[in-house]
């Protein structure tokens, strides 16, 4: 009881100290209220956040000192709101005050970056393609499309959807090597998706239009068996150049959770590196394209691109994404352009820099006290939620 006690008492501190941080770091004028000549605080007031949550001082100082109170939910969405709170920031307020995430919000559209785009391109001869929250594949690279068929082209609805072909297309059945056993783990894995986004209504029919087209689909689906991750070996049967086998692996993206990378990398077995090579030549000659070669970045420059984002490549290798992580300007700077000029690329400006980092979704010109010496400091400006590393 003694350790209950104190975990709900640290717990309340934190939420107190949480809502503290982001209702100073909020200036009046943001929020339509005058700044004032007698302010002699940072950011809003406890009467001001209270006024327009629509909550008591009183109350509202209480939930700042950690007192044992618990805000409804449609409280909490008004701090959301006020605070200016972004989607990280509002499920760790979730956590703190309630002890479990808030309820699902609209969910935002699905975006494959030209970083991750570009990590794609680099597996080479080793098919790649990004699917998302309803298992829709959403970008590939050329020996994906070598493999699996032009993704460009398929533009019937459900045509790129994963568990609407495993379980609706009769050459499906052929393809895959132990369909049966194959099908069963990405249900298990779609159905732990499914999980998440309960009130998704495309998912929704999604799920009822399957119960209609698929009888093994219909009868799996209330059996409720849920299984994480996609890896292991997966053979298939390719129609011209036969058996293949490969290590499948996939993984979420960081910062884009809702987005999962699968990759195949062939195995000695059947000669499959040599028929996927001969699948993709066919494929490059078939399009008129030249194969993409990965190069070592430090031995090879590449030609930049006027729509390069050469931020976003920089911040797929050196950049990773922590909250209330702090790092200053003069470091993401020199860590940027040391990565473009090894790389081959001409670097942004500090203020096109700038820009790009914050439509990667990174708080800019945050302001932070660093140590220049021994008992001596200054105020910089730096990117919020952000750790650099070489």
């Amino acid at each position: 009881m003694v350790g209950q006690r104190q975990r709900q008492e640290y717990r309340l501190h934190e939420l107190g100290d949480f809502l503290r941080t982001r209702r100073a770091r909020l200036m009046p004028e943001a929020v339509g209220l005058p700044r004032g000549s007698r302010r002699k605080t940072p950011g809003l007031r406890r009467a001001e956040v209270a006024q327009m949550v629509g909550v008591s001082v009183d109350w509202y100082t209480w939930l700042e000192q950690g007192r044992p109170i618990t805000p409804s939910t449609q409280v909490l969405e008004r701090l959301v709101q006020t605070l200016r709170l972004d989607v990280n920031e509002r499920t760790h307020l979730f956590l703190l005050a309630q002890q479990q995430p808030p309820p699902a919000q609209f969910l935002e559209p699905e975006i494959v970056s030209p970083a991750l785009q570009h990590f794609l391109d680099q597996f080479g001869a080793r098919p790649a393609f990004v699917s998302g929250r309803r298992w829709d594949i959403l970008a590939w690279n050329d020996a994906g499309c070598a493999l699996f068929g032009d993704y460009s082209q398929m533009t019937a609805p459900r045509e790129r959807n994963t568990i609407w072909n495993i379980f609706t297309d009769p050459q499906a059945r052929q393809f895959v090597v132990d369909w049966e056993e194959d099908a069963r783990h990405l249900l298990a894995q779609f159905r732990s998706m499914y999980g998440r986004y309960p009130a998704d209504a495309q998912l929704t029919e999604l799920i009822h239009d399957l119960m209609l087209a698929s009888p093994e689909f219909r009868a799996w689906w209330p059996d409720h068996e849920v299984q994480s991750g996609q890896e292991g070996r997966k053979a298939l049967n390719h129609p011209q150049v036969g058996l293949l086998v490969f290590e499948r692996l996939t993984f979420q993206v960081f910062d884009t959770p809702d987005l999962k990378v699968t990759v195949y990398t062939p195995l000695e077995e059947a000669d499959t590196p040599r028929k996927l090579e001969q699948l993709l030549d066919q494929w490059h000659q078939h399009h008129g394209r030249q194969p993409h070669i990965p190069q070592a970045a430090d031995n090879h420059p590449q030609a930049q691109r006027p729509e390069q984002d050469t931020v976003g490549l920089w911040l797929a290798q050196c950049g990773q994404r922590v909250e209330d992580a702090w790092v200053a300007n003069s470091e993401v700077m020199t860590s940027y352009t040391n990565w473009c000029a090894a790389h081959g690329y001409t670097p942004k400006k500090a203020k096109g820099l700038s820009q790009a980092l914050a439509a990667h979704g990174l708080e800019v010109g945050v302001r932070q006290w660093v140590y220049t010496g021994p008992g001596m400091r200054t105020k910089t400006r730096g990117v919020r939620g952000l750790r650099v590393h070489d």
